[in-house]
């Protein structure tokens, strides 16, 4: 899940408070609605999240490990550097909804924090890339909500302010056994493109202006993406699609806003490239409720 940079929100109920919030290094907060049950597969969580699902029920399958389930008032913990798969399945015949929470790296480097984490065992026991809280205490969804809340854009409100609010709901889930760390940095070339072209998705991305980022010939960076399994076309395409799928889940803009942020200046390609990527047309995940 790579957000774009910015934030956006609903203004109405009708608009069943999609919104979309990011605090560069610090979180994004979203809450992410969807008119009909998807399945969405192979996405890249760079940063540990927390998810709080409302309705539907939402599946978690790691490229390694087992899938993990959480129903209506449970909650997920993914740790960030992993590829999953999402089924979201709407159970009521309305639709499918969740709150998110995702986790900077400059929260989660407090010192007290990973002292308190590292003298608990579960802290030294590797942390699965999934997991589910089926009982969540009152006191940790307080604290999630406060800390989404948090990340809303507000001038008057001082960033130490919204780490700390952060910090709190990772302690919470100290107690629970859960413990968020920060992912080392991928050092896949692959990993330092995405970084690099979700900062910019609708920059003009060329073989050659990557390279020369990454210091090195075009020759040399093709035969190393080809190492990794991959090409830059379809690197470039996977980064957009992604955080394509996170504006509309997430956001009220129209498609052809979202396709104009992730790069498409039309919005019939890009609806084509989205239906390669997901199996699924963008309107698909707005479903009934797309009018809102």
């Amino acid at each position: 899940m790579s957000p774009a940079r910015g934030s956006a929100s609903s203004a109405t109920g009708a608009e069943l408070a999609r919104t979309l919030h990011v605090r560069p290094g610090v979180g994004v907060a979203a809450h992410v609605v969807q008119g009909e049950g998807l399945e969405i597969v192979r996405i890249r969580v760079e940063r540990p999240a927390v998810i709080l699902v409302d309705r539907g029920i939402k599946t978690v399958k790691p490229a390694r490990g087992g899938a993990v389930r959480a129903l209506p008032g449970q909650m997920l913990l993914l740790a960030g550097g992993h590829t999953v798969d999402f089924h979201n399945r709407v159970t009521d015949g309305e639709r499918y909804e969740a709150r998110w929470l995702m986790f900077g790296g400059t929260v989660l480097d407090d010192p007290y924090y990973l002292a308190t984490a590292r003298r608990q065992s579960a802290a030294e026991a590797p942390q699965p890339p999934a997991q589910v809280l089926r009982r969540v205490p009152s006191g940790l969804a307080d604290a999630f909500e406060r800390a989404r809340r948090g990340l809303a854009p507000d001038p008057s409100r001082p960033e130490a302010v919204v780490r700390q609010q952060l910090l709190e709901v990772a302690h919470w889930l100290l107690a629970e056994g859960m413990v968020l760390r920060v992912p080392p940095d991928d050092a896949r070339v692959s990993g330092r493109i995405r970084a690099m072209l979700s900062a910019q998705l609708d920059g003009e991305w060329s073989s050659d202006a990557i390279a020369r980022s990454l210091a090195m010939s075009e020759a040399t960076l093709r035969r190393r993406l080809a190492a990794e399994g991959v090409t830059l076309r379809e690197l470039i395409a996977d980064v957009r699609m992604a955080s394509a799928l996170v504006l509309l889940q997430a956001t009220s803009r129209p498609v052809s806003e979202i396709a104009s942020a992730v790069g498409y200046d039309s919005p019939s390609r890009f609806a084509v490239r989205f239906r390669d990527r997901f199996g699924f047309a963008p309107t698909a995940v707005r479903g009934h409720a797309r009018a809102q």
